[in-house]
């Protein structure tokens, strides 16, 4: 756990239960937290949500089972067409920009894209990862069921909101049109089996699409206060507690309204030094042909949002700094300086 002094998010916890009911209430404080944060708790306790978070058990069983084969196992599910290398199969060490000075990231991934679930007839360019095909039925369940809640979050906001027709933003999250929405199984060495020129944990960016569910076992994510001036650590969530985060694209759908959050995963004394940490995610973003407008005024394609800030993110530190794209801010890289004292406190003042 953080350490005396670190700080952790105050988030607003939202009841999934109410929001399946449309209760006016649920939806005007989750509309709140999703202005001011744009990150909250999703309670998940209720009967409703049984098999989705035995669904999440399932995925964490097969993320700590694939992420322990050899590598070069693991990299017959990588793909090397760009678009498709972004959202499906095997993502290993060290591709993106890390989160310290000349480093690379040391995260790896596994992605699984929600148009072979819902649109397999259209995806004659994905392919099936070899590597989980004995665990296919649950990847298709969870990413399912997962999109479900992500629709179920965009109808209360629009409701919230007093949208209609073409406007609310579930009409730009349809199953029937390809997206590049995307299940995600990541993995983040203990520090003393990071591949060499790799750094703990993930870079400060924002999320490209519209809604992320995240599921993960050990301390390390942080968010960006909503003034901006510190890191708040999030704590790890159990299944029935999921962590929801918005990402640009809602941000750009909404006219700047709701708030795309900066975050970052960072080591956790004593926490990785001890094991390894895993996540569960899925990734809801529009459907490709949906368009918006940056907060520079550019107007864009979702797909092709989602490829700019994938190639930023392999980008130079440097250069990653003159442009807002990863992070929603110029000037600014996030960088994670390992302290020398015992305490994160000091790095995140």
């Amino acid at each position: 756990m953080p350490r005396e002094g670190d700080f952790l998010a105050d988030l607003a916890v939202i009841s999934y239960e109410k929001l399946l009911k449309k209760d006016p209430a649920e939806s005007s404080k989750l509309l709140t937290a999703c202005v001011e944060w744009g990150f909250f708790y999703l309670d998940l306790s209720s009967l409703t949500a049984e098999n989705y978070r035995n669904l999440v058990s399932a995925m964490n069983s097969v993320s700590q089972e694939y992420f322990s084969r050899p590598l070069e196992e693991k990299m017959k599910d990588t793909r090397e067409e760009w678009g498709e290398f972004n959202i499906c199969g095997y993502k290993p060490h060290g591709l993106d920009s890390g989160n310290m000075e000349h480093k690379k990231d040391g995260c790896e991934g596994l992605r699984i894209p929600a148009d072979l679930c819902f649109i397999p007839w259209n995806n004659t360019k994905l392919h099936r990862p070899d590597g989980v095909s004995g665990q296919w039925e649950t990847f298709m369940q969870f990413i399912a069921e997962s999109h479900s809640i992500g629709i179920t979050i965009l109808e209360n906001l629009s409701d919230a909101l007093g949208l209609k027709g073409d406007e609310r933003y579930e009409y730009q999250h349809g199953t029937e049109s390809p997206s590049t929405s995307t299940a995600v199984l990541q993995h983040y060495p203990c520090e003393v089996d990071l591949p060499q020129n790799t750094s703990a944990g993930h870079f400060a960016h924002t999320d490209t699409g519209s809604i992320t569910i995240l599921f993960n076992t050990n301390w390390g994510l942080q968010v960006c206060s909503p003034d901006g001036d510190r890191w708040e650590y999030v704590p790890p969530s159990k299944n029935d507690l999921a962590i929801v985060n918005l990402g640009d694209a809602l941000k750009f759908l909404s006219g700047l309204k709701l708030k795309s959050c900066l975050h970052r995963v960072v080591p956790c004394f004593g926490k990785w030094e001890a094991g390894p940490r895993y996540a569960t995610i899925f990734f809801l973003r529009p459907n490709n042909e949906a368009e918006f407008t940056d907060t520079e005024g550019q107007r864009w394609k979702a797909e092709d949002w989602l490829n700019r800030k994938f190639l930023n993110y392999r980008s130079t530190h440097s250069d990653q700094e003159r442009n807002a794209i990863a992070t929603g801010r110029k000037g600014f890289v996030g960088l994670w300086e390992k302290p020398a004292v015992t305490s994160l406190a000091a790095t995140m003042t």
